[in-house]
Formats: C-alpha cells, sequence, structure tokens
C-alpha cells in the first residue's frame, strides 16, 4: 500500500496529506473550505458570468478587484466559447487531448497586452468550479510545487507562455492524481457531510497549499503598528 503521496517535487504521508486537508475543510472560518467550495456563481458550468470573479477572492486571490472585474468582462466571450470545448470529466481519466483543451481554455490569457491584474492564479481560481473534477487550482505555492521544491518536474522557461506551461504542468498533476487517487478520495471523503463535496483533485490542492507552507513558508510581513489585528 502506498504510504506517501507525490505532489510536484515533494512527498507527504497519507497519514500527514488526512491531517492537512481534514484541518482544512474541518475548521469553518479559518480556511476557504465551505465558502469557496459552496460559491454558486452564476449557476451555469459552461459559462463565466460577473458574479464568478468572487471565487478568486475566496481562494485569497481577489487584489485589485475592480480591474479584475473588467478584465475578466472584456475576456468573458472567449473564456466562454473555450470552456465549451472543456468536457465534463475528471482529471485522472483525462487524455492527451482533453489536457490541450484545457491549456488552450488557460491560453486565453496568452495576447499581445497581458490582461490586467489576472493570471493563471485567478483564471484557474474562477474556472476550477465549472469542473472542479478536472479544471485544477494554479497558485504560486503550485508553482513551487512543480517548478522550485525538491525533484523539479516543470522547469521554469523564460518567456514561456500560459498555454505552453500549461501543457508542461498538466501531464505531472495528472500523473500524481492517478497514481494515489484512492488516498486523494479518501482524503476527499473527509469533508463533512452536511457541507460541500470535494473531489479528489480540490483535496490534493488543499494538501500542497498547506504542505508547501510547512516546507518553505513564505515570510510575512510585519504588521503595521497602527493596524488593528483582524
Amino acid at each position: 500500500m502506498m504510504k506517501n503521496l507525490t505532489i510536484g517535487g515533494l512527498k507527504v504521508s497519507v497519514g500527514h496529506a488526512k491531517e492537512l486537508a481534514g484541518e482544512y475543510m474541518n475548521q469553518p472560518g479559518r480556511w476557504s473550505y465551505p465558502a469557496y467550495d459552496s460559491y454558486p456563481g452564476n449557476g451555469d458550468p459552461d459559462t463565466i458570468g460577473p458574479q464568478d470573479v468572487l471565487a478568486a477572492g475566496l481562494l485569497n486571490a481577489g487584489q485589485n478587484p475592480l480591474t479584475t472585474q473588467y478584465t475578466f468582462e472584456s475576456l468573458s466571450h472567449e473564456i466562454n466559447t473555450r470552456l465549451g470545448n472543456v468536457p465534463r470529466s475528471t482529471l485522472d481519466m483525462a487524455d492527451d487531448p482533453t489536457l490541450e483543451v484545457i491549456a488552450h481554455l488557460f491560453g486565453v490569457l496568452d495576447r499581445k497586452e497581458r490582461p490586467l491584474s489576472v493570471r493563471l492564479t485567478k483564471l484557474s481560481k474562477v474556472l476550477h468550479l465549472k469542473r472542479p473534477g478536472l479544471l485544477p487550482l494554479y497558485d504560486d505555492h503550485v508553482w513551487r510545487a512543480y517548478s522550485k521544491l525538491g525533484n523539479v518536474r516543470v522547469q521554469p522557461k523564460l518567456g514561456r507562455g500560459w498555454k505552453d506551461f500549461a501543457l508542461a504542468w498538466l501531464p505531472e498533476i495528472r500523473k500524481d492524481l492517478r497514481d494515489g487517487l484512492e488516498h486523494w478520495t479518501e482524503i476527499a471523503g473527509l469533508a463533512p457531510v452536511d457541507g460541500p463535496t470535494v473531489t479528489p483533485l480540490r483535496a490534493l490542492d488543499m494538501v500542497v497549499w498547506r504542505l508547501v507552507e510547512e516546507v518553505a513558508p513564505r515570510p510575512r510581513k510585519p504588521r503595521r503598528s497602527n493596524q488593528v489585528p483582524a
């Protein structure tokens, strides 16, 4: 039986992965579950609308909210056209052509003029809720897990667009999900029975985020003396 799960260049015991995700899903008010995972958006799995943009903020990616909102509105037609071609499936079952479709969706950000305040972190957090078993979340923690820490699996490449990055990254996260699917499914099942359902892919994201925080925490900015603790 597998004793360790692999996420990018990191390994974590199954037991500790359960601890990390279990805490994430069972400490309301501290983490983004259940607020993010229960967010209804526009209610349509095949389109994004103005109300979907808030999802990014529920996963702590809400900087410059006004600019972000307008940027998503400007991209929404092209995003929805590409999202409509993404099957309702799971990443562990996805074949290579499906990964290419996902990469094409993420590649909506590859423009001569870079979209203001929107990169793959925000885009993935909006889109994940449309296909929570298929479209992976992405942020700096995920990047460090696959491109910086331990056995680097996705080599950084200067000037690479988001589509090309996704083509390199998606097969690696698919492998990690497939190889530990039995355990990722068990971990997803730790969600409260009265809470929103968690997919194995979302469970993997919970673990990688907290694991990177343990292994290589970012320095915290000191709180200003005139700030009141939140």
